[in-house]
């Protein structure tokens, strides 16, 4: 236990620095505002350390918030014990919300991760609004309304934006990915630099001016795409810092009054809360994409890992099994059929060349078996399900092998498949 203690308190310290960083460029991009501000990142700062950390790490962390908080206050000036309230009503809603999701037992993995995400930043943005709105209210006579609305909101977005970056590189496993080659590797990295420089052109400056009226705005969606394909070729954490370069260009430039959100409504807040909306969609994409991605190669390498068992533990105990195609007379084997017999893969991929193989004597018992060839008007038995045959290998040598297995009939009673294994007992 002491061995993780150092760590702890490192990241202790981090999250907090992060608090920091993320509110002074909040406040930096709010200008001066009336009572609440339009953007406060640092939401989805106490937000992530409440959805990745553990329990027993959450007053560390509280305390480290609180250490931030007054740091601000002394930067910007104001008010130490109104920091206190701010980030109590703050951290604590945060920490209350996610205890909620937690209580709930929702996996906080993959897509999981992004409805507990949405659900707790949805109460926390709530609960926090609710108690912001309150105290302005009662100290300040503001109005409950518009604070409420505007905190909810800012503190939403601020989820929205910046959790999923830190959940990208986080510990979870949804949001891990292997290597990128060379290829996808030089393919994101042009998508990054074509979403840093769309995104600057269609930010910077007057929108309407320079593309027409409604124009600048609809171009919106193109560093979307370059992000989505940052996120396909890089994985979440490429993605993460997609976003991010997008939030700073967008954010600084509507904070400007430049940019299609600035045009489109005057109102300065009201830009801020527009921009980041459209920031909150945008790493809300990547995030989904990112995880049906990784959650698809994680699937796909299970898949891998399962069928490699399944083949090794075939060929150790000298079986084979197969699935044949009755309508056209193919057949997929299961094992190392090279190890057993010597023969390659194509050479026993067909009926009538796995015939050729078989004994004289046994060949007409396997065709009625796989076939169906036995007919029950001529008085026939129908096939046993185990059936002992001789086959040759490649090197001349007759295998005794036990077929087990039969045809699976569909609905109507006709053959749809024939399955089986194949056992190999002696050598001749």
């Amino acid at each position: 236990m002491p061995l993780n203690r150092p760590s702890t308190t490192v990241a202790t310290i981090l999250w907090g620095a992060l608090y920091l960083v993320a509110a002074i460029v909040s406040h930096r991009l709010n200008g001066p505002v009336d009572m609440t501000g339009y953007i406060w990142l640092p939401a989805g700062v106490t937000m992530a350390a409440f959805m990745l950390r553990p329990y027993r790490e959450w007053p560390g962390l509280g305390a480290a918030f609180a250490v931030a908080q007054l740091a601000l206050a002394a930067i910007e000036h104001t008010n130490p014990a109104h920091a206190m309230l701010f980030v109590l009503d703050e951290a604590g809603s945060a920490a209350l919300a996610v205890a909620l999701v937690r209580l709930a037992r929702v996996p906080l993995e993959g897509l999981y991760f992004v409805r507990a995400m949405l659900v707790a930043g949805a109460v926390s943005a709530l609960l926090g609004a609710l108690f912001g709105a309150a105290w302005f209210a009662w100290s300040q006579g503001g109005a409950f309304g518009h604070v409420l609305r505007i905190w909810a909101a800012s503190d939403f977005l601020g989820v929205l934006i910046v959790t999923p970056v830190l959940a990208a590189w986080s510990r979870f496993r949804a949001f891990r990915s292997g290597g990128t080659d060379r290829t996808d590797f030089l393919l994101g990295l042009a998508a990054a630099i074509a979403l840093a420089l769309s995104a600057y052109v269609i930010f910077d400056g007057n929108s309407d001016a320079k593309f027409g009226d409604g124009i600048g705005f609809a171009l919106t969606y193109v560093p979307l795409f370059f992000a989505v394909v940052v996120a396909l070729l890089w994985g979440g954490r490429g993605g993460s810092m997609a976003v991010l370069l997008l939030t700073l260009v967008a954010l600084t430039q509507t904070a400007e009054g430049d940019g299609p959100f600035a045009v489109l409504d005057h109102h300065y807040g009201q830009s801020l809360l527009e921009a980041q909306l459209y920031l909150g969609i945008a790493a809300l994409l990547v995030l989904l994409v990112s995880a049906l991605k990784t959650t698809r190669e994680q699937l796909h390498e299970q898949s891998a890992q399962w069928q490699n068992r399944v083949e090794l533990a075939l060929a150790t105990s000298g079986q084979l099994v197969y699935t044949i195609d009755p309508a056209s007379g193919r057949i997929d084997w299961g094992g190392d059929v090279v190890l057993v017999f010597g023969h390659d893969a194509t050479s026993m991929a067909s009926i009538s060349t796995v015939l050729q193989l078989v004994h004289p004597d046994d060949r007409d018992a396997l065709r009625a078996r796989w076939l169906g060839e036995t007919a029950l008007d001529d008085g026939a038995a129908m096939p046993a399900r185990r059936q002992t045959l001789r086959i040759t290998a490649r090197d001349g040598t007759l295998h005794t092998v036990v077929d087990t297995g039969g045809p699976l009939m569909d609905a109507v009673g006709n053959m749809a498949l024939v399955t089986g294994t194949w056992s190999v007992e002696t050598a001749l």
